[in-house]
Formats: structure tokens, C-alpha cells, sequence
């Protein structure tokens, strides 16, 4: 493989999993519906909380006010919801299969505070990928400024972006770093993946 380096998105790439699900059910499932259509069905509220300008204790209280769980219960629910996230097993072996092979990796991400608090290291993802790039942390999406945070990324890789490829699961995206001159792969699942790289040389 040519690429020097790879770039991965986290939600719907390293993992699928959803925030709250591994605990509102089965005893909250009408906060779990709530959830889905006031705040991930709002894009501005989830765009302001990837942006940071909404933090997790505040969308947890704005939950507990319209709902009947108590604000500290919903927190503590949250947080074991993501502690208990799993991750894609064949895309992390994947990506352990390009560090052995010399590549460099990284994780460019829209996410929430809780990434950087919670996942990383409940996941160890910090020993793996040699970048972790988190939208909350830069109060910017992966889209703003044209692809600014993917700048950040590879300028702390000391690499450029003509030899890097991005695996993300949103076409925009990767049109858009298509656009900045590097490569790109919309996700799907693994086989697709694995048959896209072998046209790669």
C-alpha cells in the first residue's frame, strides 16, 4: 500500500455503537426515545456539543428537566453507556496490520467532550493511533475552515496529505479532503474496504 499514512473516523468507522443505549435499556426506554428525538435528531444542538459549546453535563441536565430521570442517575447512565462502547474488532486489527507495516495512523473525529474524557482511554486508543484529532478539543468540525483539523493532523504527523488516505463513513467529507489532494475511501463495511486497497497497489 502507498499511503503513508491513514486516517480514520471514529463514529461509524471504529465504532457503531450509540451513546446511552448500553444502559437506558430496557428501564428507560421512553428517555432513550426522547434522547434520539430532541437532541441526536437537532443537528444544531449535536453540531454545538461536537463544537464544544455545549458540554455533556449540559445536555445531561437539559434531559433530565424533560424527562422523569434525575439529573446525577442520567449522568452516571451516560458515562457507563460509553465506558461500555465496543469498538469494530476487524477494523482495529486493520489498523494494527498498518503499524506493523511501517504506517502511520491517526483518528480525526467530530465528537464530544466525553471522547477525549472517556473513550480514549477506556480504549487505550492513544497507544495505538499516533494522533488523536476530537472536534470538542478544537471547537471546530471536520468540515470547517475548509478541513482545517485534518491539517492539524498530518502537520503533527510530519506528513503530507498527497500520501495519506481517509476512511471516513460521510461522502462530504471525503470529497472534501478529496479536494485538499489527498485520498479517500467512503466506509461501508470491511470487505469493501479490503477489495478497495487491493485496487490500490
Amino acid at each position: 500500500m502507498n499511503y503513508q499514512t491513514v486516517l480514520f473516523d471514529f463514529d461509524g468507522v471504529l465504532c457503531k455503537g450509540r451513546f446511552y443505549e448500553k444502559t437506558l435499556f430496557p428501564d428507560y426506554r421512553e428517555v432513550y426515545d426522547w434522547i434520539q428525538t430532541n437532541i441526536f435528531r437537532d443537528k444544531e444542538t449535536v453540531q454545538k456539543w461536537m463544537r464544544n459549546q455545549i458540554d455533556s453535563a449540559g445536555i445531561n441536565k437539559l434531559i433530565a428537566e424533560n424527562t422523569d430521570v434525575g439529573y446525577e442517575k442520567l449522568n452516571e447512565l451516560y458515562k457507563e453507556s460509553i465506558r461500555r462502547m465496543e469498538l469494530e474488532k476487524e477494523i482495529i486489527d486493520f489498523v494494527k496490520s498498518l503499524k506493523q507495516l511501517g504506517k502511520k495512523v491517526g483518528i480525526v473525529t467530530d465528537n464530544m467532550d466525553v471522547f477525549t474524557q472517556i473513550t480514549i482511554p477506556t480504549h487505550r486508543l492513544d497507544t495505538l493511533f499516533d494522533i488523536i484529532i476530537n472536534s470538542a478539543d478544537y471547537g471546530m468540525l471536520k468540515k470547517d475552515d475548509d478541513g482545517k483539523l485534518f491539517d492539524v493532523a498530518l502537520t503533527a504527523l510530519n506528513e503530507n496529505i498527497e500520501s495519506s488516505l481517509l476512511i471516513d463513513d460521510s461522502e462530504t467529507t471525503i470529497e472534501l479532503y478529496k479536494r485538499k489532494g489527498g485520498c479517500g475511501f467512503v466506509y461501508r463495511d470491511v470487505a469493501e474496504l479490503k477489495l478497495f486497497l487491493q485496487t490500490q497497489g
